[in-house]
């Protein structure tokens, strides 16, 4: 039985040589398969909350557990004039809301004129990584170092083009991919001090690039071709060395495997193109004994999350209505499968977060009626409500948003 992975836009975005227009929103779209989209049974489902209505809906249960963090995230201007800026809210604002601190603006020593992505931070918290052009014309990018305590920025390399950092799980290595705008791409690892820069791609097979950078496992980057076909492998490149080595012993579709947090687990999605079947499944490091914990009919599944504590799985499924218009529904899922929730209904997710104790779930709308916001579900009373805080106001998209641990 053939089997492929869909790509998605963040996919064709890696591959892209070209900068795009500031607005996240503009163009942004979900072709879905029309006459499909029929999500699984049994399933216990939540009470439905569109983004309409969600700021209505809840705050957080009293006596919740304070939350860790802050939510870093953007704000463009819904009417076309002003400029777009880093802003922040405080955790407390969500479970303490009555001391709930005013929204706090970023200085950035930058304009915004390009497409945006969120921030990436080391795991203590207290540096994000972050790449964007000084540059009118979009290139020569900067990799930039965000301290978070002093509001410093500070450039640590310089390429063409720099796709979306990530760090080490030690926090001791930042990895990117650069493109030279000619078709050319490598990929570096890099001390946040600024030290130590060095390419470590130069052992994957040649025929298989251009490749993409889905992350880290453990002291490896996981690399996969970005080739069109139906089949390829995923290769593990060790950050010490740069030596490379398939993932699995067998040649597996190419999937984006997202590793657990506590490396114990990958979770990809793999699509059969006869049935037009989903499958979510979750497996062992080295790809022994999957087991599908949830299943779809058509539309697409992107994205997809662990909580920190590797014990759930959130994710967003693009379906269709009779209509044809799609819908967004995000579920949740224990890593062994059995509880499917569905936990949020709206129009485009851009982005997913669990809140570094996993008691809430960070939803990203980004074509909603009322403009890109950013929703909160409480995982222990299933209640939806919009990101509140003083100076936050609904006449701004707000976009790419990182959860300072």
């Amino acid at each position: 039985m053939k089997r492929f992975i869909t790509l998605t836009f963040l996919f064709l975005l890696a591959c892209s040589a070209n900068p795009t227009p500031a607005s996240y929103f503009d163009g942004l779209t979900v072709t879905p398969t029309p006459g499909l989209g029929a999500t699984p049974l049994p399933f216990q489902a939540t009470t439905e909350t569109s983004p309409a209505t969600a700021a209505a809906v809840t705050e957080s249960a009293p006596g919740s557990v304070q939350e860790a963090g802050e939510i870093y995230f953007f704000l463009q201007p819904r009417q076309g004039s002003g400029v777009i800026e880093l802003v922040k809210v405080s955790s407390a604002c969500i479970t303490d809301p009555v001391n709930c601190p005013p929204l706090e603006r970023i200085p950035v020593p930058f304009a915004f004129n390009f497409t945006i992505n969120a921030l990436s931070w080391s795991p203590d918290g207290k540096y994000a990584a972050f790449s964007y052009s000084t540059n009118p014309n979009g290139t020569p990018t900067q990799l930039w170092l965000f301290d978070a305590t002093a509001k410093t920025w500070k450039a640590l390399a310089e390429f063409p083009y720099i796709d979306p950092p990530f760090w080490s799980p030690d926090g001791t290595w930042i990895a990117f991919r650069t493109q030279n705008g000619a078709g050319g791409e490598d990929v570096f690892i890099i001390r946040p001090d600024g030290t130590e820069l060095k390419s470590v791609s130069t052992d994957l097979p040649a025929e298989g690039r251009p490749y993409i950078m889905d992350g880290w496992y453990t002291e490896n980057i996981i690399m996969r071709s970005a080739l069109p076909g139906s089949a390829g492998n995923i290769y593990l490149v060790r950050a010490a060395n740069g030596q490379s080595r398939p993932m699995f012993e067998t040649l597996l579709t190419k999937a984006q495997f997202v590793a657990s947090p506590d490396a114990g687990f990958f979770a990809y999605d793999d699509y059969d193109y006869t049935s037009q079947n989903h499958f979510l499944n979750v497996m062992e490091p080295d790809g022994a004994n999957a087991v599908t914990i949830a299943q779809f009919t058509g539309g697409s599944i992107y994205p997809m999350i662990w909580s920190p504590d590797s014990r759930l799985i959130a994710f967003n499924y693009y379906g269709s209505t009779t209509s044809g218009e799609s819908t967004a529904e995000v579920f949740t899922i224990p890593r062994t499968g059995g509880d499917l929730r569905s936990v949020y209904k709206g129009n485009t997710v851009g982005r997913l977060l669990f809140s570094p104790n996993a008691k809430y779930l960070l939803v990203e709308e980004t074509t909603s009626a009322s403009g890109g916001h950013l929703f909160l579900v409480d995982l222990a009373t299933s209640g939806v409500s919009i990101l509140q805080a003083p100076g936050l106001s609904t006449e701004f998209d707000w976009y790419a948003p990182s959860w300072r641990p």
